[in-house]
């Protein structure tokens, strides 16, 4: 679980040192300082989820760190050690807003396990406060749409590997909304303050990707009269999202494998190396193992960057938010000289039986020609592009439906959009025999 940031606060170094080695061993990243002078500095500038202080410390003790730990409103859970353990010592710790305390002479497996007990209440305690805001906004992390049980399954996803640090390498068809994904992903992490810096490695030559990427020095290259800094310096501890990951040139992925190895870059034309805290989230909609057995992409990049992944899911698999999709699209063009307020019935039966190769975006482009066909206030069926409707085989043979049946029609329709056509499994989702699939499949025209 660890994968969170403790900072070790103490005057006595063999303390320090006693903290540091067992919560390394224990999976953490490890801060030191010896005074809560020092603790306050780190705390300016890194990122930190658990402070272990000291309380009897020269100058500022551990309640006056604590203090300014909340005063500050800096998100780390604070546990005190004391060599003087009182009940009062205790309560006014408590009161004061620590998650614990430990008395000195401690274990080594005491200490951790409260350490532990602190970081997993954080991580629940982080996630639940982003579900109910999200379940209040009607939105999913990063203000996703969609509610569907694939969406359920992205979003758990997104709050899981959020307060991570490592790579994160997100993968799925064009159009699926990686780079919301990953948006998302800094958004509920620990590092929301920092910069969000996005590079589209398909968008432009090697050699002015490996400037954008590491940056240059002046002089570095003809015409470079002045030097840049490159997105892994500039994103600070933020997220370099680098997407379109396997259109990266070969030389240039060599450079970022070793960039991400050494955790240090060279800017072009530069003999000196640069440290870098920014976290790496990749996305592609390439197969990168099939790219690697063709030698295009590099395969101890791919797992330096697959250390944790996620999936975008097409909209063939989730089709039942499509109407929630097509009102936030419908809503965003408010305003802007748009007469369009809302979709009829028909029209929006067209967009869920349509299999959307392109996905969310082929979607809203679609919708957004409609809305400069339309007259308002709803989009019609006959402002939608022709393609659409003769995609669509059931439009003529809704007539005289009841709604029954058409609601009926619809859930076999969104069954075998979400299954990729197989009738098999999509009886099964109905919850009805293959006979009955296939006689209702003729009755209504599908």
């Amino acid at each position: 679980m660890p994968d969170q940031t403790v900072l070790v606060v103490d005057d006595e170094a063999d303390i320090r040192e006693i903290c540091s080695e067992a919560l390394l061993d224990a999976g953490y990243a490890v801060l030191t300082a010896a005074s809560a002078r020092e603790a306050r500095a780190l705390l300016d500038s890194e990122i930190v989820d658990i402070v272990l202080t000291d309380l009897a410390m020269p100058e500022i003790t551990g309640l006056g760190l604590l203090r300014m730990v909340k005063e500050r409103h800096i998100d780390a859970g604070v546990i005190l050690i004391t060599g003087h353990a009182t009940v009062d010592t205790a309560v006014e710790a408590l009161k004061n807003g620590a998650y614990d305390y430990i008395a000195k002479p401690f274990t080594v497996d005491d200490l951790v396990t409260r350490v532990n007990h602190l970081a997993e209440r954080r991580e629940l305690a982080t996630e639940n406060r982003l579900l109910r805001s999200q379940i209040q906004a009607g939105r999913g992390p990063g203000g996703m749409v969609g509610t569907s049980l694939p969406m359920q399954h992205l979003y758990r996803a997104i709050l899981k590997l959020a307060p991570r640090r490592q790579p994160v390498l997100i993968t799925g068809e064009s159009g699926t909304g990686k780079e919301l994904v990953a948006r998302a992903i800094h958004e509920c992490s620990l590092a929301r303050q920092w910069p969000f810096v996005a590079l589209d490695c398909a968008a432009l030559s090697d050699s002015l990707i490996e400037s954008e990427l590491f940056g240059h020095v002046p002089g570095a290259f003809t015409g470079a009269a002045q030097g840049r800094v490159g997105l892994l310096a500039s994103a600070g501890q933020g997220t370099l999202f680098l997407d379109e990951i396997g259109e990266l040139p070969i030389g240039v992925q060599a450079k970022l494998l070793r960039a991400l190895q050494e955790r240090e870059f060279r800017p072009l034309g530069s003999n000196q190396c640069q440290h870098f805290e920014a976290r790496i989230v990749a996305a592609t909609n390439r197969d990168l193992p099939a790219a690697i057995r063709e030698g295009k992409f590099r395969e101890d990049l791919y797992f330096r960057l697959d250390v944790l992944s996620i999936q975008t899911p097409p909209l063939r698999r989730h089709v039942e938010d499509i109407p929630a999709l097509v009102r936030f699209f419908i809503d965003g063009q408010a305003g802007q000289g748009n007469p369009v307020t809302g979709i009829s019935r028909q029209a929006l039966r067209v967009l869920a039986a349509c299999p959307w190769p392109g996905n969310i975006r082929e979607l809203r482009n679609h919708l957004e020609r409609a809305m400069a066909m339309s007259d308002g206030p709803l989009i019609q069926i006959g402002d939608l592009a022709p393609e659409l409707r003769t995609a669509h085989p059931a439009t003529a043979s809704e007539a005289g439906l009841t709604q029954m049946q058409l609601a009926e029609r619809d859930a076999i329709v969104r069954a075998l959009a979400s299954t990729e056509g197989h009738r098999v499994e999509a009886a099964n989702f109905l919850g009805i025999g293959r006979t009955t699939l296939y006689k209702k499949l003729k009755d209504y025209g599908i």
